[in-house]
């Protein structure tokens, strides 16, 4: 009887004895040391998981507030950045208005008007100019909302040079090109949206931005006066406009000069766009575009009967 043991319970029914082996009761105290052991050892585990987690919360706010710290510190220094930018712009343009005023530029002698005048122009070649070089609006109705130079920006805010000109112009309106050229890029691009450039002869360009529709490709040859396309409220803009932009070299021009250049007094853009070489342009065009057989007919005299 050494290797079993005897339980004995009383209750209100009586007294109830069991008999067990005494491997049983080894047993069960193992399995009670494992159940405590089980117990101990999760608590200590739950309690380590339990530092670890708010040590990794801590971390993850500390990294959180770094990282906002430094996008704050990014902001500041993109604005900065802009308003430097900014104040190049502006710094870049009043060296060429001093370069202007002092006559550093050939174009900008005192005479230079006089030795316009004497360059004068056949019908058939002030054709010629005003099919290759950019004039006249890209509307039939021009009402500008936002002029060339610097501005402030109407989306960010920010004080920026405006390249272009803003015309009114609602969603759809056809745009046409404003002399012959050659499309260079027609798709999608920035904050122009979908957008068109034409590279014209004798260094011009011009840029038709914001639009709805495009109807021609990169590479088509395109007229004065063919519509090239639809304005629209693409890209980075407040509403519905044409961005309208000539440029002379990559160099940005006022539009304005080119929208209201006329046949009937085509020097005028002689004096107010300095920025073009219009000397040796108007020099090259009285070389190389011969009069039309009509022109030199007309410049013959008849000759004179004589008396026998």
């Amino acid at each position: 009887m050494k290797d079993k043991f005897t339980i004995t319970i009383h209750d209100v029914n009586g007294v109830k004895q069991y008999t067990l082996k005494q491997i049983v009761k080894k047993y069960f105290f193992y399995f009670v040391g494992f159940i405590l052991f089980f117990i101990i050892f999760s608590t200590i585990v739950i309690y380590y998981l339990t530092e670890e987690v708010k040590e990794l919360s801590e971390k993850k706010e500390e990294l959180t507030q770094q990282n906002i710290k430094l996008l704050k510190e990014k902001a500041q220094l993109k604005k900065y950045i802009q308003e430097k930018s900014s104040e190049l712009k502006s710094l870049s343009e009043k060296v060429k208005n001093i370069e202007e005023m002092i006559g550093l530029k050939p174009e900008q002698n005192l005479d230079f008007s006089e030795r316009i005048k004497k360059l004068s122009l056949t019908s058939g070649q002030i054709y010629h100019l005003f099919t290759n070089i950019p004039n006249g609006s890209p509307l039939k109705s021009t009402i500008i909302t936002s002029r060339f130079g610097y501005r402030k920006h109407p989306i960010n805010g920010q004080k920026d040079f405006h390249p272009g000109v803003d015309l009114r112009a609602k969603i759809g309106t056809p745009v046409y090109s404003t002399a012959n050229g050659i499309v260079e890029y027609a798709g999608k691009k920035g904050a122009y949206g979908k957008l068109i450039i034409i590279q014209h002869n004798y260094g011009f360009k011009t840029i038709y931005g914001h639009l709805s529709k495009i109807k021609v490709k990169t590479g088509d040859f395109v007229e004065k006066g063919q519509i090239i396309g639809y304005s629209g409220n693409t890209g980075l803009i407040n509403g519905p406009h044409l961005h309208y932009e000539v440029r002379y070299l990559q160099r940005p021009l006022n539009p304005v000069n080119f929208i209201r250049w006329k046949k009937l007094n085509y020097t005028e853009i002689f004096k107010k766009e300095r920025h073009v070489r219009w000397e040796s342009l108007i020099k090259g065009i009285t070389l190389n575009l011969l009069p039309t057989t009509q022109e030199l007919q007309s410049s013959v005299k008849a000759p004179t009967s004589r008396e026998n």
